[in-house]
């Protein structure tokens, strides 16, 4: 019996070990299954998208050159001169937007380099905004800024060239949507003549949220309306509509910068006609790169990603830069090394710096920003 007994005793001591051991096997694979799905889950979410906008340089356009077989500018009705040299427009790519969104890794790597810049989503598409909504004003951005452009260098080589303010579009849910139409030149507001965009602005501004009068001539004839502004996301007065000027050219000029929208190029384009309407090269044939948004007067506006754009004319080979004067704050202590930069205020200082860089004039590799004085 005293067998049995001790028999029985080591067949439930090994039963017990037979126990302990499973369970042991058992925690060890819970926890290679914990340890593999928190490794999984860290990755899932650095895979998964993140609400973020890179934007990095872009391709780099001589405005005086082609582009896909074609030229960039083409002049009818007038003499022109073969352009020498580099007037390059500048872009910013990006990466991410509504259909694809940039993943948290992709985010936290952009961050590393010096070369990328890290948006909120909401700051490129604003809530409410569409990307179809987005991508057609930019576009139209994009043709106000050539016509602008062509006109401030018309009248730079002496053309007389008329203008009218007119609506390039309307928002849909706007106040202005069932009462105005595209292509309604604004004639006055609240009695207020308009020959400038900032009239109609100006007036709207001041209205307080009371409803203005906007006299349009549509077609040949004038129609009075009654618009109440509402109040924009930036806390100021809008009714809704985005307006453009149209001009009687003399001449015919044409810029086909394929896809790229935007109306930074402005400045650079304006330079460009001005080179192609005029003898000699107006950069001295050296390799100038630009931005800025230009308007009617010839002023020189500020523009996004600066920092970028003169990345990629750095990299493209630019050995001058123009930008505006209202970018400062993001020019000084970017400019690249080895390239020499002029912030301006206009298409004037714009010419004057090509001037001394025809003549040979040393230019300071100080930038000419208020910061820098």
């Amino acid at each position: 019996m005293i067998g049995d007994q001790e028999w029985e005793e080591g067949l439930a001591a090994r039963s017990q070990q037979a126990r302990e051991a499973w369970r042991a096997a058992v925690k060890r694979v819970i926890r290679r299954t914990l340890v593999f799905l928190g490794v999984f889950g860290v990755v899932a979410a650095l895979a998964s998208p993140a609400p973020y906008i890179i934007e990095m340089p872009g391709p780099t356009f001589n405005a005086l050159a082609t582009m896909d077989g074609r030229d960039i500018i083409t002049i009818e009705g007038a003499k022109t001169y073969a352009g020498e040299g580099n007037f390059d427009v500048l872009t910013v790519q990006t990466r991410g937007g509504p259909e694809s969104l940039p993943s948290w890794i992709e985010v936290f790597w952009a961050q590393l380099s010096s070369e990328n810049e890290v948006v909120e989503y909401s700051k490129i598409y604003p809530a409410g905004v569409t990307k179809e909504e987005q991508q057609a004003e930019t576009t139209q951005m994009m043709l106000d800024s050539q016509r602008d452009a062509v006109a401030v260098a018309l009248r730079n080589q002496g053309y007389k060239v008329d203008s009218v303010v007119a609506i390039d579009s309307i928002k849909k849910d706007g106040p202005s949507f069932s009462k105005l139409k595209v292509d309604d030149q604004i004639l006055s507001v609240n009695g207020v003549e308009v020959k400038w965009y900032e009239d109609i602005t100006n007036v709207i501004a001041d209205s307080g949220g009371n409803a203005v009068d906007i006299k349009v001539l549509r077609g040949k004839q004038e129609k009075t309306v009654s618009i109440k502004p509402v109040l924009d996301t930036d806390g100021k007065y809008r009714v809704g509509i985005f307006v453009g000027y149209r001009y009687e050219f003399p001449i015919n000029v044409k810029i086909d910068l394929g896809d790229v929208t935007g109306p930074s190029g402005g400045l650079m384009f304006s330079l460009s006609i001005i080179d192609l309407l005029s003898p000699g090269a107006l950069n001295g044939g050296k390799y100038v790169a630009g931005t800025g948004t230009i308007a009617p007067d010839g002023s020189v506006g500020p523009i996004g990603g600066i920092r970028l754009k003169m990345i990629a004319a750095k990299k493209a080979g630019a050995e001058y830069f123009i930008g505006p004067m209202t970018n400062c704050d993001e020019m000084v202590g970017n400019v690249p090394a080895g390239m020499k930069a002029r912030a301006v205020e206009t298409i004037e200082d714009a010419l004057d710096f090509l001037s001394d860089i025809r003549d040979g004039t040393p230019i300071s590799p100080t930038l000419n920003c208020p910061a820098t004085k």
